[in-house]
C-alpha cells in the first residue's frame, strides 16, 4: 500500500481525515487487518455488560439515535456530558472532533474499539441539535463540499455564493501570526484542503463574473484579503491572486485601476513573464468589457518590454506575440 496523505481519507473507515485518526497509531500486521470472528467475549460497561461492537459507526446510524439516547450512552462511554457545559465549550472548539478530542483528555473513556469512533461522531451530531448558530469545521467542510457538488451540476453562481459565505467563517478564525495559508490550515480539520480550496474560489470566482460580472468585484476583494492575510504564501499563489485582481478591474471597466494592479504586480514579480502576458491580454485576447479598446499595439508593446527584462518563461512571450500578429493580420484582412 502506497503512503497515505495525512489530508487523505483515513483508510480505517473512520470517515475522519488520516492525521487525525490513525497517523500517529501503531500500524497491525496484514492479518490483523483481516475480518476478525465477531468476539464472544464481554466487558464491563457502568454496571452493565456488552457485547464488543465490531462494525464501524456511520454518522447516518448516531443521527438515527435521539438526543437523549446519544448523550446516555457517551455517558455509559465515561464522558460526563452536562449541556450547560456544552454550550460553552463550542465556543471554544472549532471542530467538533476537537471537542471529542479533549473529551478523551479529561475523561476516563471505557469505549473500545470501533466504539471510539462513537465518541466525536456524538460530538458532531450534538453540536449539529444544540448549537447549529455555532459554525464548526465540520459544517464549513460539508459547505465546500456543496459547493464542488455545485459546480459539477453547472451552478456556478449558486457554487460561489456558498463559498464566499464560507470564506466569511473562515476569517473570523484567522489571526495575526498565521501568515501563509499553510498556517491557516491549524484552524480547519475537515477534509478539504484550504491551500487548494482558496485557490479554486478565485478561480470559480472568475467564472462567475463572466455570468454575472458583481462577482468579478467580490473576486477583487477576495484576492485583497487572502494577500493582506497570508503574505507569506507561495509566491506563485500570491502572484496568481494579483494578477486576478488586475484582471478583474480591466473585467468591470475599470481600465486605470487594472494598468495600476499590473505595474504593481510586474514590479513585485520582476522575474515573472506573466504579469506581462496576463496584461497584454487584456488588450485583446481576454478583453472582458466593451470599455477596454482593442489595441494591438498596446499589448506588442507590453510583451515586448518583457523581452526586454529578460524574465523567465520568454518562450511563452514570443509564442503571444507570434499568436498576436496572427489575429492582426486576420483583422486587416476582415477590414479590406
Amino acid at each position: 500500500m502506497g503512503k497515505i496523505s495525512r489530508n487523505a481519507p483515513c483508510p480505517c473507515g473512520s470517515g475522519k481525515k488520516f492525521k487525525k485518526c490513525c497517523l500517529n497509531k501503531p500500524r497491525e500486521s496484514n492479518s490483523a487487518n483481516r475480518p476478525q470472528p465477531r468476539p464472544t467475549r464481554s466487558f464491563e460497561n457502568t454496571s452493565k455488560y456488552r457485547v464488543m461492537r465490531v462494525v464501524h459507526w456511520s454518522m447516518e446510524e448516531v443521527r438515527a439515535f435521539s438526543t437523549e439516547q446519544i448523550i446516555q450512552r457517551l455517558r455509559d462511554f465515561g464522558v460526563d456530558f452536562r449541556k450547560e457545559q456544552f454550550l460553552k465549550d463550542v465556543k471554544e472548539f472549532y471542530s467538533a472532533c476537537d471537542l471529542a478530542d479533549y473529551w478523551k483528555e479529561i475523561y476516563s473513556i471505557t469505549a473500545e474499539g470501533v466504539d471510539r469512533d462513537f465518541i466525536w461522531m456524538a460530538a458532531v451530531v450534538l453540536w449539529e441539535r444544540l448549537a447549529p448558530h455555532v459554525i464548526n469545521s465540520e459544517q464549513i467542510d460539508d459547505m465546500m463540499q456543496e459547493g464542488y457538488d455545485l459546480l459539477e451540476k453547472g451552478k456556478l453562481v449558486e457554487a460561489c455564493t456558498l463559498w464566499l459565505e464560507v470564506w466569511e467563517h473562515l476569517k473570523e478564525r484567522f489571526s495575526p501570526d498565521m501568515k501563509s495559508i499553510e498556517d491557516a490550515e491549524r484552524i480547519f480539520s475537515g477534509m478539504q484542503c484550504l491551500y487548494n480550496w482558496c485557490q479554486d474560489l478565485e478561480v470559480e470566482l472568475g467564472n462567475a463574473g463572466r455570468k454575472d460580472i458583481s462577482f468579478y468585484e467580490k473576486r477583487i476583494q477576495y484576492c485583497q484579503r487572502f494577500c493582506t492575510f497570508f503574505p507569506q504564501t507561495h509566491s506563485l499563489i500570491i502572484q496568481n491572486m494579483k494578477r486576478a485582481e488586475a484582471e478583474s478591474y480591466f473585467a468591470i471597466g475599470m481600465l486605470e485601476e487594472g494598468e495600476m494592479a499590473f505595474k504593481a504586480l510586474i514590479e513585485e514579480f520582476p522575474d515573472s513573464a506573466w504579469g506581462y502576458i496576463g496584461w497584454g491580454d487584456m488588450y485583446w485576447l481576454f478583453r472582458m468589457n466593451d470599455k477596454i479598446p482593442l489595441d494591438y499595439e498596446r499589448a506588442e508593446r507590453i510583451y515586448r518590454d518583457a523581452l526586454s527584462k529578460n524574465v523567465d518563461d520568454k518562450e511563452e512571450v514570443l509564442d503571444r506575440l507570434k499568436e498576436l500578429e496572427r489575429e492582426r493580420e486576420k483583422s486587416n484582412e476582415r477590414e479590406s
